[in-house]
């Protein structure tokens, strides 16, 4: 397994972006902090070779992709949205007791920073500090996929959607299991709770089991649907703290000895403004570490909730008197174990019962590995699959998918990671052909589809859902699919699982109003749907958005005249960086943020024109948004960001993730207009077995050279440089499979090109 390894070190009293040759570093009372920089965007399981110890040693270890997050109490997390088969804290305490290696069990999915605090009046020197890999590793300088010009900024800004997808495509069984069972039971780390696929229609139910603290508490969570619901209640259960095993860095205000936390939302803290801690209730009595209880939670009549330890009562409180922002906690779905930052326990037997009728409803010792991981979701992912990012939502998202699967293309070449993902969605779809807009990688989809297809696509504690499934994504995970064919060429993917493509456009086609012959979807993550083609929607003419014009000009929906008005009309969304999402979007409000992922097809309109001010207005698009993910050395990952405020930080504070292939549009947009290499349209061009350079475009953006490549689907690459000479001439040369063809392009030029694997051309441009 390969390692990632820091660029630089410090050390000192705080954390510092000021750091030197990595090497043998040392940590004591007047020295406790060492920075790690790792250059970019990493991920991996983190490694520590000790070379000494002196006295008893302690260390707090800190993740972060912005440098900034170092000082804060929870760096850049907790991210409880998902299991995501990683540690849900961005901050992990270690008891080092010997000399050597050892490594974190909980994988960190994606960060540049690092810190390591020593706690202890002791003294600790690590000849080195890594990630053992977790991502494929590849040298983002060398891929099969390539593009390169004249200007600098533009080839960086290429690169950061290749350094996104590389991070973000996960092979086949690297994200390990985070549960470890055995014959006595389930020992869990402190993470989001993994939840029951069994239990996502519960209500009004008595969970009990069985648990032993090992360290700090036990956290669990009810009612909660394990697919497709966030939200749920947490319950948190702190034991006595004992001095000689607590940690020293211990938020006992948060979490005080001796007590069971009550919140609602994702966690009882969380980056998001959630619903979070609502009450904290004090034991009766000291609860041992290494001692077992039986622990009961009794959900009734829809409004109540009480727990008791080994019969003792805690607490009995009405859910009604919690404020969670006007809508009442719900009682009703499936119910998981985790815990907080640090806490381990052990879990068995587990029981379920009907709260009035006593009737048994689930039963589980817990100690049948393959079912218990397979059950919970934290099975290592099934399948080889792209995510959201690597640090954060780490889960399949279906609309996602339309970027990475193009970015791939032009970059890693890693089909079989699209087809994976591609396969994985399906093996979730329903039987009116809905697909799951965010499957967790750890769930066994055939174990968990009723919770899906009544939970994600269908009813949910009496209300309809499709808003919840993302209708939208359902349209971009289907030219997701094409997306890969078109380029990868992979006819028998396509065969066999043609019948469920059909299925899905058969219900995408079922939501056309049979009044305006429009498209009319119920909820949707790119904005109001409702019949919108060029305005947002018929009951709101006058207002447009980056998608409503983008998607019209590049569907080839609106025709020339039409996609003129709409991009002239589009400079009023304009800001610094990028365009706003909409008119309806406050372009005074500081907390307004800039999608680069709707910026992306935006982009795409821009570049397609082959215009003058189509390419100007690219350019600018280019280097006023995806230019500052590299202007702060604090902040760049490598790697295309998910939101960027209107000052050109992070949009979402420490929360935004920094490696987003939904961010990484121009990567293959550059490829496919700077450079001009594009597959032929249809059949024909196919894994490019047919083939179209025009460097128009990049042209227009001033560009003097570019040359790209793309890994073809015929035995080789398909490479075109071109440069401009003496202002008027332009070189042209291509390379291509020799069972390949194409045609070059410029102006009123139209060259057939076939039967050779070189071609060099002299074109006039003026």
């Amino acid at each position: 397994m390969q390692t990632f390894l820091p660029v630089g070190i410090t050390t000192g009293q705080l954390p510092s972006p000021l750091t030197e040759a990595a090497g043998i570093f040392k940590l004591t009372p007047s020295t406790p902090i060492a920075t790690l920089d790792y250059g970019g965007e990493v991920a991996g399981y983190p490694t520590f070779d000790v070379l000494s110890l002196s006295g008893k040693v302690q260390i707090e270890v800190k993740y972060a992709e912005a440098f900034q997050a170092l000082f804060s109490n929870f760096s850049d997390g907790p991210y409880p949205f998902a299991t995501g088969l990683s540690n849900t804290y961005r901050v992990e305490t270690f008891e080092v007791t010997t000399t050597g290696q050892f490594e974190a069990f909980l994988l960190q999915g994606g960060q540049r920073w690092q810190s390591i605090r020593l706690l202890s009046p002791g003294s600790i020197a690590f000849s080195y500090v890594g990630f053992k890999a977790s991502v494929p590793v590849v040298d983002v300088d060398n891929l099969p996929g390539k593009f390169e010009c004249d200007d600098e900024e533009l080839n960086a800004i290429w690169m950061l959607g290749a350094k996104a997808a590389s991070l973000s495509c996960l092979e086949k069984g690297t994200q390990r299991q985070t549960w470890q069972v055995n014959e006595s039971g389930t020992f869990i780390r402190g993470m989001r709770s993994g939840l029951s696929a069994e239990g996502a229609f519960l209500k009004d139910y008595t969970l009990e089991f069985d648990a032993r603290i090992e360290r700090g508490g036990i956290g669990w969570a009810v009612v909660r649907n394990p697919i497709s619901y966030p939200l749920c209640i947490q319950l948190n259960l702190v034991g006595n703290l004992p001095a000689e095993s607590h940690f020293l860095n211990t938020n006992m205000s948060l979490t005080p000895p001796n007590s069971i936390l009550l919140g609602y939302g994702y966690s009882i803290v969380n980056q998001t403004t959630s619903y979070l801690l609502l009450d904290t209730f004090k034991v009766p009595f000291a609860v041992q570490e290494k001692a077992w209880y039986r622990i009961k939670t009794v959900l009734s009549r829809g409004a109540y909730i009480a727990v008791s330890i080994s019969g003792t009562q805690i607490f009995n409180a009405s859910l009604g008197s919690y404020y969670i922002g006007g809508s009442a906690i719900p009682t009703g779905g499936s119910f998981g174990f985790g815990g907080w930052q640090d806490q381990s326990s052990t879990v068995r037997n587990v029981s379920v019962y009907d709260t009035i009728n006593n009737t048994r409803l689930y039963s589980n010792p817990l100690t049948n590995r393959s079912q218990v991981v397979s059950e919970y979701g934290v099975h290592g992912n099934y399948e080889s699959v792209c995510v959201d990012g690597p640090k954060r939502d780490r889960l399949v998202w279906l609309g996602d998918l339309y970027h990475t699967s193009r970015i791939v293309s032009a970059s890693t070449s890693r089909y079989d990671l699209i087809k994976g993902t591609l396969a994985y969605v399906l093996s979730w779809q329903t039987l009116d052909g809905l697909l799951p807009y965010d499957a967790p990688m750890g769930c066994n989809s055939s174990l968990a589809y009723s919770a899906f297809a009544l939970g994600g696509g269908g009813l949910l504690q009496g209300y309809e859902v499709y808003g919840i499934i993302l209708s939208d994504y359902q349209i971009l995970g289907l030219l997701s699919f094409a997306n890969y064919i078109s380029t990868s060429n992979d006819l028998s993917f396509a065969r066999e699982s043609w019948p469920q493509w059909q299925l899905l456009t058969s219900w995408i086609l079922n939501q056309i109003d049979s009044t305006t012959g429009l498209l009319s979807l119920f909820g949707g993550f790119l904005g109001p749907s409702s019949g919108g083609v060029y305005s947002l929607s018929l009951a709101s003419a006058k207002d447009y958005s980056v998608n409503s014009c983008a998607f019209c000009i590049t569907s080839g929906t609106a025709n020339a005249s039409q996609s003129s008005s709409l991009l002239t009309a589009i400079q009023s969304l304009v800001l610094s960086p990028g365009y706003k999402d909409s008119t309806h979007v406050n372009s005074s409000d500081p907390s307004t943020n800039i999608s680069p992922n709707t910026n992306g097809f935006l982009l795409a309109a821009l570049m397609s024109q082959r215009t003058a001010t189509g390419a100007t207005a690219s350019q600018q698009l280019l280097k006023s948004l995806w230019g500052t993910m590299l202007a702060d050395d604090e902040t760049t990952t490598g790697a295309s960001w998910e939101y960027v405020s209107l000052l050109g930080k992070p949009g979402l504070g420490l929360y935004t993730s920094l490696s987003h292939p939904w961010g990484g549009a121009p990567t293959y947009l550059l490829t496919e207009w700077a450079a001009g290499l594009q597959a032929a349209a249809g059949p024909p061009g196919f894994g490019y077995g047919n083939w179209v350079v025009n460097p128009a475009t990049g042209l227009g953006m001033g560009l003097k050279r570019a040359r790209a490549s793309v890994l073809t689907a015929f035995s080789g690459s398909l490479e075109v440089s071109w440069s401009v000479v003496n202002v008027t001439w332009l070189d042209v040369r291509i390379k291509s499979p020799l069972r390949t063809s194409g045609v070059f392009e410029l102006g009123g030029l139209r060259e057939i090109l076939t039967g050779k694997a070189e071609y060099g051309l002299l074109v006039k441009m003026y």
